[in-house]
């Protein structure tokens, strides 16, 4: 039975696969504005004049640094523990292979932990980044059975053998990887409170061959010397806001959030909300694929049925129908028409007078084309006149019409998902469904054409509706859904949208900015940010980076980079010198340079030019650590959990404004067009809070 959801975010199921990293990018926008709201609060008051504040900090820091080190006592007897398969049982079954990693790592800890502080920390992070070469190793063996599997037909003796695989991978072995290096990254966050109390126990005993207080009574009762600062102070409260988040459910979070709006409706544009509340910690991956219109699936089950009872009409028959729709389509006609009769957009209108011409001729052959064409249009325009809901609630009253497989397909790639889903798999055939959909010569072929050619409409259909279809995106498509929000049409794709932004600004539209940021100022709200890199392998044409200026006469490269470079000289007993990049103008910009390798052979690198990201601003910040710019993007697929998302991001205004090193080039240009006309009607059900949270 269907549950009764508004949106997919709200099905546990599709919350669970569709939004890995939810709770945490809704806790992030409420401690983003929380760092900036009491940074703003506090920054020019003088700490002579906030003892309350202090005595709360002293106090709020003693009770921290205990409950650090419970934690990090815990963390380490679990690291020191030999015998680690109990900590493991509820994965069944285990994973061997995870198992003898896990088990190996404590057996490192036991062996080699270091004799005092200065080693810890460092030998913590050691094993850090070796879990994460095993996490790659780990993701690239489930993408490879993955891959494999897509490959297979339902039939290959291998399947089963390679499914179970997958499933013992995917559901075991990379959790319980996960898991360890959680406890590993716990265990180096402990450091943050407790690294410099335990190197001022470490000093004393080294100063003092009879101290005898212990490293654990010196941290229990550690007495800090340094005087507490107003960003101390800032900080503290920071990370106690924080920890109140810690046990709260996305509709909790969304409650605080909609305050946090409605505190300043006017720092909060409708196009933030919208991206906050429905698409914060949604996975990454391009959203390609992932839709296809129910409206069209509707006209492609009927249309077949259409035809053969055309094709079994005589001439004669044709003849009367004929007949029949030129008195339908004559304007005087007032009483039953086809509902395509009353179009009046022009491209329907155009569709009636082609077939029409067919439908008045004289030749049998010509009336039969004409009005084969024109019944078909139609169909298509009946049921591409339905609303969204009209189309699904007739899709879920033919369901008894689909096998299981057919009914799973189309409950994948409509907005049906949001209470037809009940089960994880939703994404996935089983062996059985594979079997029975290749096996279907009429339903199949229907669904699999269906499937792609909607392959990338769901960027018409968003800029139309601003319906929430996708179930992933790339940074790209994030950006694009903001500015459909906004009112505004991007064409779509990285190297277009970067291009479309400047052939505005080339044609001086008004208003519009393309520009190399210099300061704060240039980061406009609703803008977006386009950051360049130089790639290895071949170019991608939705890559290259096309040539740009902006006001200034500033682009993709700086001038110096071009040109005859001079040569290094290798000095006496040093390093071979670092050999220069050339550069070579063109779509795409392309830099080589050869240089000696290690056996003594030439080796030339080469590298294109590309866009690499595009990020939405939000605004920018000043908190008691640096000046932020606050976006809305994707993270990069780089985070040890492999949770990359959407959402509300942030990076130092310092950083932003650099283009890195020549090796690591990564310049950008922020571009910017203001709010077209903003489809409120149609983001008002989107936006209900009656819906958002449910009771």
């Amino acid at each position: 039975m269907a549950a009764n959801y508004y949106f997919q975010w709200q099905n546990p199921i599709l919350l669970k696969d569709i939004y890995p990293m939810r709770l945490q990018k809704l806790r992030d926008f409420l401690v983003f504005y929380k760092e900036a709201d009491l940074w703003a609060e506090y920054k020019n008051k003088e700490i002579t004049a906030l003892a309350a504040d202090v005595k709360a900090y002293e106090d709020g820091m003693d009770l921290a640094r205990t409950l650090e080190l419970k934690r990090y006592l815990s963390l380490k007897n679990y690291f020191m523990t030999k015998e680690v398969k109990g900590f493991f049982v509820k994965y069944k079954p285990i994973d061997e292979e995870a198992l003898a990693l896990i088990q190996k790592n404590h057996d490192l800890f036991i062996a080699s932990w270091p004799k005092d502080i200065r080693g810890e920390r460092t030998f913590i992070q050691s094993r850090i980044e070796s879990f994460k070469t095993q996490l790659g190793f780990s993701r690239d063996r489930i993408r490879f059975l993955q891959r494999q599997l897509e490959g297979m037909a339902a039939e290959h003796p291998n399947r089963a053998k390679v499914g179970a695989e997958y499933k013992l991978k995917n559901e075991s072995a990379l959790p319980m990887l996960l898991e360890e290096m959680e406890k590993l990254r716990q265990f180096d966050e402990t450091y943050n409170k407790l690294e410099g109390p335990k190197l001022e126990w470490y000093k004393l005993t080294k100063a003092d061959p009879n101290y005898k207080t212990t490293e654990e009574e010196f941290l229990v009762n550690y007495d800090p010397k340094v005087p507490v600062t107003v960003r101390d102070i800032v900080r503290l409260k920071v990370e106690q806001y924080t920890k109140t988040l810690e046990s709260k459910d996305q509709y909790q979070l969304l409650t605080d959030i909609r305050a946090r709006f409605d505190k300043e409706p006017q720092r909060f544009p409708l196009w933030l909300r919208y991206m906050v509340i429905h698409f914060s910690g949604m996975r990454y991956k391009s959203a390609h694929g992932s839709w296809a219109d129910p409206k069209d699936l509707l006209v492609r089950l009927r249309i077949d049925e259409v035809k053969k009872a055309q094709a079994a009409l005589s001439d004669a028959e044709v003849a009367a129908k004929c007949a029949e729709k030129i008195a339908q389509y004559d304007p005087a006609n007032t009483g039953a028409k086809p509902k395509l009769a009353t179009a009046t957009e022009k491209v329907w209108k155009d569709k009636i007078a082609m077939h029409m011409q067919g439908v008045k001729a004289n030749g049998p052959q010509s009336k039969r084309l004409g009005l084969d064409g024109l019944v078909e249009q139609e169909l298509k325009y009946e049921y591409m006149s339905m609303t969204t809901d009209q189309a699904l609630a007739k899709l879920e009253a033919m369901r008894s019409q689909f096998p299981g497989w057919a009914w799973k397909t189309i409950v994948r790639l409509t907005q049906l998902r949001v209470n037809h889903v009940t089960a994880p798999g939703w994404e996935e055939y089983t062996p059985e469904e594979d079997k029975e959909r290749f096996a279907d010569k009429t339903l199949y072929p229907i669904l699999k054409k269906w499937e792609d050619d909607n392959f990338g409409m769901w960027r018409p259909e968003h800029d139309r509706s601003q319906e929430l279809i996708v179930v992933r995106a790339v940074c790209n498509e994030t950006a694009e859904h903001v500015q459909h929000v906004r009112g505004n049409h991007p064409v779509g794709g990285l190297t277009e949208n970067a291009a479309g932004y400047f052939k505005l600004f080339a044609a001086k539209t008004p208003s519009v900015k393309f520009i190399r940021p210099t300061g704060a100022e240039h980061y406009i709200q609703g803008a977006s940010i386009f950051w360049l890199r130089f790639a290895t392998g071949s170019p991608s044409s939705w890559q290259i980076a096309k040539a740009v200026e902006d006001e200034k006469g500033v682009g993709l490269l700086p001038a110096e980079f071009f040109g005859k470079r001079p040569q290094p000289k290798a000095g006496k007993n040093t390093p071979p010198p670092t050999v220069p990049w050339e550069y070579k103008r063109g779509e795409p910009i392309t830099r080589t340079r050869t240089t000696i390798g290690a056996d003594k052979k030439k080796v030339t690198e080469s590298q294109w030019l590309r866009w690499i990201h595009e990020a939405t601003v939000i605004e920018v910040v000043d908190t008691a650590d640096t000046t932020y710019v606050y976006t809305f993007e994707t993270s990069l697929p780089d985070d040890f959990r492999g949770t990359s998302c959407l959402g509300v991001f942030r990076n130092t205004l310092k950083w932003n404004l650099d283009d890195g090193t020549e090796d690591n080039y990564n310049r950008s240009f922020v571009a910017y067009m203001p709010e077209g006309q903003v489809p409120h009607a149609n983001l008002t059900p989107l936006m209900d809070w009656n819906k958002i949270i449910l009771k």
